[in-house]
């Protein structure tokens, strides 16, 4: 095992209904068949390529049901397969104990993809009506077309019908398309959630402008909001001024993500669907995100900049959609635009995700989620405040942490091997209130916390010539597995 770096450690516990589940819920004291506390859905062809995700998800104490939009269609009775998810959403949400909603796949236009995005229809501040990919719609309790005419979420025309995000289930698509993006992104999941750097990049967030420095107005909100959340920790800005003799380009940038310092990354600037744009007509696109080699260092990251989230889109990937699906290198999460929509006020707005995320606790979904219902108020009463929480998207897992401590790697101790029949069987670790998962080869499934020395005990009636597969993780862990054989 690594050397630890000891953390202030923080209580599980559930909280009170209505709030937002911190990203370290779990079922606890279930056994097999447990609830799908996350639902993820994709297309018939992807179903496969997702199992092992689902695996390592069970493995941490988050039980993963996979459903197909084939699956939903013949299932449930709507006008259109984006209704029919919507329903088995809100059954999964409202009956089934399902906390944290994937769409394990990118959208296209016109109601096509692997998983097909409802298309709101906006007018835009310079008038002009566009389509936007909203992904809460999933979540609504509503269908988000008042007058039954096939267009939704028209701000004035179907006001009747659209609600928003409560807080207390998160969302996120994950925007892959073939077998390989799905396998590139469980391995980086699994890197996340097992390797994390044991270093200051875990309490370390770079903002970094891609044109202007920041005005002294906005500098100052992020700096109150961000050291409010991330005690210890450090937020750095990076950007150009040609009169100093600073530049901030895509070189500039590839040096910042490769230094494998800053597990929180912000990014300002004008954008593309294809890259970031900065001064000079430089980009980063495709071809820089290959460059990166931030292996095992990957960050979470918010932008304002435009069309950069735009996974609806024939013409494939975006800047993001690359930043998520390239191997061993990128960002494991992103939130943003998926269309130009409103700037105003979206810097600030976005910096409520992260106090959201480290200052409660929460899951990146959740902490989006969070966002969405504090804009409720202004998207009911402005189109486009509505707009806005339209557009902005998690691209990326919803059930992970932001991590906002320096994580370790806890060290396991359990025996060697098993006889069968009827046991006491004790884990021990140096990790108090850790989460302890258990299971076997024939569908045995346990979750419980350890206590305050990191111990737990699990009552078990054994079979001869299986695995027992023990797993120690929690917000302030790197997951370790150990494995014990029956003879």
């Amino acid at each position: 095992m690594k050397s630890a770096v000891l953390c202030a450690s923080v209580t599980l516990s559930m909280i009170a209904p209505g709030i937002a589940h911190p990203e370290h819920e779990f079922m606890a004291g279930l056994s097999a068949p447990s609830p799908a506390t996350v639902l993820l859905i994709t297309g018939p062809d992807l179903v496969d390529s997702w199992k092992p995700f689902a695996a390592w998800k069970k493995r941490l104490g988050k039980p993963v049901r996979i459903l197909s939009t084939t699956q939903i269609s013949e299932r449930y009775e709507a006008k259109d397969l984006q209704e029919k998810i919507r329903r088995c959403i809100r059954n999964h949400t409202d009956h089934l104990g399902t906390r944290w909603i994937i769409l394990g796949g990118d959208s296209e236009e016109n109601g096509k993809g692997v998983v097909p995005a409802r298309d709101t229809l906006h007018r835009t501040q310079a008038g002009e009506l566009t389509k936007v990919p909203t992904d809460i719609y999933y979540l609504s309790k509503k269908d988000w077309d008042s007058d039954n005419d096939g267009i939704y979420g028209e701000w004035q025309e179907d006001k009747e019908s659209i609600d928003y995000p409560d807080g207390d289930v998160g969302l996120g698509r994950i925007p892959v398309r073939r077998t390989e993006d799905v396998k590139a992104y469980t391995d980086k999941v699994i890197a996340y959630e097992s390797r994390y750097p044991e270093s200051e990049f875990a309490i370390s967030m770079a903002y970094a402008s891609s044109t202007l420095p920041l005005g002294t107005e906005l500098r100052t909100s992020w700096n109150q909001q961000i050291s409010k959340v991330l005690e210890g920790g450090s937020l750095r800005y990076f950007f150009s001024a040609p009169g100093k003799g600073k530049t901030f380009g895509p070189a500039e940038w590839l040096t910042l993500v490769n230094s494998c310092a800053n597990g929180k990354l912000h990014l300002k600037g004008p954008g593309n669907h294809d890259g970031w744009l900065f001064e000079n007509n430089a980009m980063i696109t495709k071809a820089e995100v290959s460059q990166l080699t931030n292996r095992e260092a990957y960050p979470i990251m918010t932008t304002t900049s435009p069309y950069t989230g735009q996974f609806d889109r024939g013409e494939d990937p975006s800047i993001v959609e690359s930043m998520i699906r390239t191997p061993e290198r990128g960002a494991i999460a992103v939130v943003a635009p998926s269309r130009h929509g409103p700037s105003s006020g979206q810097e600030e707005i976005l910096s409520q995700f992260w106090e959201h995320g480290l200052g409660q606790k929460v899951s990146a979904g959740a902490a989006l989620s969070l966002l969405k219902a504090g804009m409720a108020q202004q998207a009911t009463a402005a189109p486009s405040a509505h707009l806005l929480a339209c557009e902005l998207n998690l691209l990326g897992d919803p059930t992970l942490g932001l991590r906002g401590t320096v994580p370790r790697t806890p060290t396991v101790k359990g025996p060697r091997e098993l006889p069968p029949g009827n046991l006491s069987l004790i884990i021990e670790s140096d990790a108090p209130h850790s989460i302890v998962s258990l299971q076997d080869d024939y569908g045995l499934y346990a979750v419980t916390l350890a206590d305050e020395s990191g111990n737990v005990v699990f009552p078990l009636n054994v079979v001869e010539d299986s695995t027992i597969t023990i797993t120690v993780s929690g917000p302030e862990y790197n997951a370790v597995t150990l494995r014990i054989p029956v003879r």
